[in-house]
């Protein structure tokens, strides 16, 4: 324990410390110095409109709150301010919530973090025979499918249903098989932290929701809870807001308990901050110190409890980012300098990752290193080439499809669901995005002599990605695509139609759309890439979906009148 610590804890109880933050300047306060002030007001200054909806915007340094600043109405209906009882929903930011409380049965030894998660959740998932780790569940290292890209996959609109963890377990426990092997990779996935509820409640032996409620009272965080069903009351709730043609209600109709969904004050998230910098806390220094790192070095990625460790700029930084319809969260700690920024908002127009950013710019900016050091562009630049050289189709290491094309003698980066950028021609195979000031593309070919482009952008690693092979001519390949497919995990039913060229319908569940093929047994269709395996015979003997967060869903070829 650190000494300020020691002394904090004698000299201030409970209550007498909760009354500091609001009667007088604490014994380590570390205010905000004139010029930081005049920074973090620069920042603040054009947030938006006091008319419309906006943020909660808080900073803890050194244990103690040195900014709280609330910008916007909570309800634009009746006009109520966001203030300091505001209750926003955090989405994902919930999970570090749901780590802790797993870490906590943990050290107390009622659960093994290195145990299946079905020694403590027996019925869960009875049909994936892998072992799943609680640990593999905390860093998104289980392989499990994401059950709101599971739920897109069947044709259900999620935010706008009234679903729980019910719903969820339904769909979870039909899976037959997982992304990839158990530990293998990391994949961020929504259900690990719905299952983690789910044994959590179990291990408890009280409604999830009930024993949260006795969590937070323990931290002096009264105003936070997940709401117990879809139709229970919020006091004082920002309602969530999105502009499109002008502003409308943009709330999550769902209540799912773990994953996100959690509503909190700006005010209780700070508390909680300050008990992460030594002010005291019901938890004890070991399991607060274990809470900011991960659970094992030995997984893959740089996920621990519900959080994100990682660094920026050369600090070490533990973040995270949640997003819910309108509702928007981030929370980024930089421990080696206490101070920590909170982000909540319940608007769709104010980037909350990009005011954390500032933010931390704005007190930071002398503290900065060097960081990793990434190429901003090839280390030799090549003839420009031709436009038609570099026009197609390319496939990044994550499986992203990108297309260039040309457009009246302009090249454009294309990406489904996005905005087409245009490329600006710099000096040789090295061009700009028009969209994005240093972001540069650059076109040769790899070690294997691939047509390829990389990417460049300071601060960040390289991303490549290599061209594959175009569809052909061969109608009567395309046309063996054709067919219906099932999936009995999603009770899903794909429909696929040859129109011509390479151009096909994609029917899934009755609801239709044009796809395309992309290269020889490979559908693009909105954000669902469909690959098709053939037998000997060239006839399909199944088709796999990748989309987003699940991959390699299988489909077996049906008979057209079966039901």
């Amino acid at each position: 324990m650190r000494e300020k610590d020691m002394i904090l804890r004698m000299k201030f109880p409970a209550a007498a410390l909760a009354a500091s933050v609001v009667l007088g300047t604490p014994l380590w306060a570390q205010p905000l110095d004139e010029g930081e002030a005049a920074r973090v007001d620069a920042v603040l200054a054009d947030l938006g409109s006091p008319d419309e909806p906006g943020v909660a915007v808080g900073m803890v340094r050194g244990g103690e709150i040195v900014l709280e600043r609330y910008v916007g109405l909570a309800d634009m209906s009746n006009r109520i301010p966001l203030d300091a009882d505001s209750r926003i929903n955090i989405a994902s930011n919930a999970k570090q919530y749901v780590g802790l409380m797993v870490l906590e049965m943990a050290r107390a030894g009622t659960i093994d973090l290195d145990a299946d998660f079905r020694t403590y959740l027996p019925d869960a998932m009875p049909l994936i025979e892998e072992r799943l780790t609680v640990a593999e569940l905390l860093t998104h290292t289980s392989g499990v499918r994401d059950v709101y890209d599971l739920w897109a996959l069947t044709g259900i609109t999620w935010y706008r249903e009234r679903l729980r963890n019910r719903e969820a377990m339904d769909l979870l426990n039909r899976q037959r098989e997982l992304n990839f092997a158990p530990g293998s990779e990391y994949l961020y996935s929504n259900s690990n932290y719905i299952l983690l509820a789910e044994m959590i409640e179990a291990v408890s032996g009280e409604e999830f929701e009930d024993y949260a409620a006795g969590f937070f009272d323990r931290l002096r965080m009264e105003s936070t809870g997940w709401k117990a069903s879809p139709g229970s009351i919020v006091p004082d709730i920002a309602r969530a807001y999105g502009k499109y043609d002008g502003w409308l209600e943009d709330p999550a109709t769902a209540n799912m308990h773990g994953d996100g969904f959690l509503f909190t004050t700006l005010g209780d998230q700070l508390n909680w901050e300050r008990q992460l910098q030594g002010a005291g806390s019901a938890l004890s220094d070991a399991i607060l110190a274990q809470s900011q790192q991960r659970p094992s070095d030995a997984l893959p990625g740089n996920y621990g409890f519900g959080l994100e460790i990682s660094d920026y700029r050369g600090l070490a930084e533990i973040s995270h980012v949640g997003s819910t319809g309108g509702y928007n969260a981030y929370v980024r700690r930089f421990p080696e300098q206490d101070l920590a920024i909170v982000v909540m908002g319940n608007t769709t127009e104010i980037g909350v990752v990009a005011l954390g950013r500032a933010l931390s710019d704005a007190i930071l900016a002398d503290s900065y290193g060097e960081g990793p050091a990434y190429p901003t562009g090839p280390a030799v630049i090549l003839a420009r080439p031709a436009n038609a050289d570099v026009i197609g189709r390319y496939r990044t290491a994550g499986g992203t499809i990108i297309t260039i094309v040309e457009r009246d003698g302009d090249l454009f980066r294309d990406i489904e669901g996005r905005d087409p950028a245009r490329l600006i021609h710099e000096r040789g195979n090295l061009f700009e995005y028009e969209t994005v000031e240093d972001l540069k593309i650059a076109f040769d070919r790899s070690e294997t002599d691939e047509r390829r482009f990389r990417i460049f952008y300071p601060g960040q690693a390289v991303a490549t990605a290599l061209t594959f092979p175009a569809p052909g001519d061969d109608d009567a390949a395309k046309r063996a695509l054709e067919g219906r497919y099932v999936n009995a995990e999603s009770d899903t039913e794909i429909v696929i139609a040859f129109k011509g060229a390479n151009a096909f319908t994609m029917t899934k569940n009755g609801r239709s759309g044009d796809a395309t093929l992309v290269s020889p047994d490979l559908i693009q269709w909105n954000n669902y890439q469909l690959r098709f395996e053939r037998g000997e015979d060239g006839s399909v003997e199944r088709l796999l979906v990748d989309s987003n967060r699940i991959r390699s869903v299988s489909f077996e070829p049906a008979p057209a009148d079966a039901r």
